[in-house]
């Protein structure tokens, strides 16, 4: 469970943590999915010759799979009444003061398939724009309490539980470019996908398997 990782340190500064679990599922996931894929292509490439090409793609995805993992262990949050900093995915280190946040917005929101509600909490800065987002898929309530009851700035809770399609019509500067454009985000994601397809079959043109 994600929450508080220790008591306040010397300077009132409370560090949380994501949900531990969200690794753990991700990992089997991936192994769930790589063996058998892997474990197929070596059947069909290691009589044919390009066995070589399947163990560059291996080697490639298991560093990718490495490199995502030490980039989650790196995720955390500190707080304290007169500031909020987070180490995201990438490693950049984020740091908004008091003064620059106009209010702390939380609410329950329903997931895309519509039968489950995850609490979400946006630090919005003046002009209503999210500096930082925790999602109830990696955060706990708790450590979302945790950031409303030490963060001093104005705070705002919706009573009711809404829709991304809400939030994207009444709050469009807390949502992420992909989520206020959907459309546009599926189509970079075929395209990116068409983009690895390809690279993986070059692997293979190279490696002489027509």
């Amino acid at each position: 469970m994600g929450g508080i990782v220790g008591a306040p340190d010397t300077a009132g500064r409370i560090k949380l943590r994501p949900h531990a679990s969200v690794f753990r599922q991700g990992i089997i996931a991936v192994v769930a999915f790589m063996t058998p894929v892997f474990v197929v292509l070596y059947v069909l490439s290691v009589p044919l010759g390009p066995w070589k090409a399947v163990l560059v793609t291996q080697i490639l995805a298991t560093v990718a799979v490495v490199g995502a993992s030490a980039a989650y262990f790196r995720l955390a949050i500190w707080v304290d009444r007169t500031s909020i900093a987070e180490v995201g995915f990438f490693g950049r280190t984020t740091r908004i003061e008091a003064s620059e946040i106009g209010g702390v917005f939380f609410a329950e929101v329903f997931e895309s398939s519509g039968t489950r509600t995850l609490p979400q909490l946006f630090v919005r800065d003046k002009q209503g724009r999210q500096v930082l987002r925790m999602r109830g898929q990696f955060w706990s309530r708790e450590s979302m309490d945790t950031v409303l009851a030490t963060l001093e700035v104005p705070r705002t809770a919706r009573d009711d539980t809404v829709s991304l399609r809400e939030l994207r019509e009444e709050y469009p500067g807390l949502l992420y470019w992909f989520e206020r454009r959907p459309v546009i985000a599926a189509l970079v994601f075929s395209l990116g996908f068409l983009a690895v397809g390809g690279v993986v079959y070059a692997l293979f043109a190279v490696s002489g398997w027509n």
